[in-house]
């Protein structure tokens, strides 16, 4: 199957389970792999409930592939709060990285509030090197690096053309796509970047509303088409459901077992 569809583990505060089992419930439910979570001073093994060599090993024996995401709040200086740069916290995430044996690992950049339009056109091209940067590490580590594109309302590597600039900028660069983040008068614009797409991000939601991060079902996102177009331009890499909700859908937590299970069927069946 081009879209091996995995699950974004639940290592949350308010939703936690130990890596090991978040591995045992994947391997039976035919989850092809989990994605992790990177944070700012590196992913601990701590959080996880288990060292990494131990995750890796159950991880391999399973046959779950392991992906993170890395998810960066930076200013307009293009720095966090705490002034790291984005290729900083990369750095302090190669050891869960290398740890766990992650296939693919991808930015997710965002502001808030929103900067302005020309703050974010300028900042758009002064992160071009911190990308280039990203895949070069990617490439000495042995993983596919890529990026994320934003809800609307961040502005920043919001629209079809920001990520095509940027995507023309950095050779190798990966592009994360995610179904839940796509206004309906951008779709065609994202499904032309699909020879660029390393990953995909899927949840529902309620369209025109975007960033709903629903299980599938629940909204009103046409995931059959979407998927129907994957498979015509022969796109093959990870499809995590990231279908935890957020405030503005009632709160965390939908990504119960349960609802998983069921979006994993309905996206078998969206690819048949």
């Amino acid at each position: 199957m081009s879209l091996l569809i995995g699950l974004n583990g639940r290592f949350f505060e308010q939703n936690w389970r130990p890596a090991l089992a978040e591995i045992e419930f994947a391997a039976a439910n035919d989850f092809a792999c989990i994605q992790f979570q990177g944070k700012p001073a590196g992913l601990q093994a701590t959080a996880l409930g288990a060292d990494f060599a131990s995750i890796r090993q159950q991880l391999q024996a399973k046959r779950v592939m392991a992906v993170m995401e890395i998810a960066i709040k930076i200013e307009a200086n293009g720095r966090s709060a705490a002034g790291q740069t984005p290729l900083d916290v990369l750095e302090a995430n190669l050891p869960a990285i290398n740890g766990l044996g992650c296939e693919y690992v991808h930015w997710h950049l965002y502001n808030l509030p929103a900067l302005e339009p020309a703050q974010v056109a300028e900042l758009e091209i002064a992160l071009q090197a911190q990308f280039a940067a990203g895949v070069a590490l990617g490439q000495q580590h042995g993983f596919r690096f890529g990026f994320e594109h934003n809800d609307p309302i961040l502005r920043l590597f919001t629209t079809p053309q920001a990520c095509s600039q940027l995507l023309e900028a950095v050779p190798c660069l990966g592009f994360v796509w995610d179904f839940n983040h796509t206004l309906p008068e951008d779709l065609a614009g994202f499904l032309a970047l699909i020879p660029r797409m390393s990953m995909l991000h899927i949840s529902d939601t309620p369209l025109p509303e975007v960033n709903y991060h629903l299980p599938l079902g629940m909204g009103t996102l046409d995931v059959a088409a979407y998927c129907q177009a994957l498979l015509a331009a022969n796109f093959h890499g990870p499809a995590i459901l990231e279908i935890g909700g957020l405030p503005k859908s009632g709160g965390y937590g939908w990504d119960t077992d349960v609802a998983l299970i069921d979006s994993l069927q309905r996206l078998q069946s969206a690819l048949a």
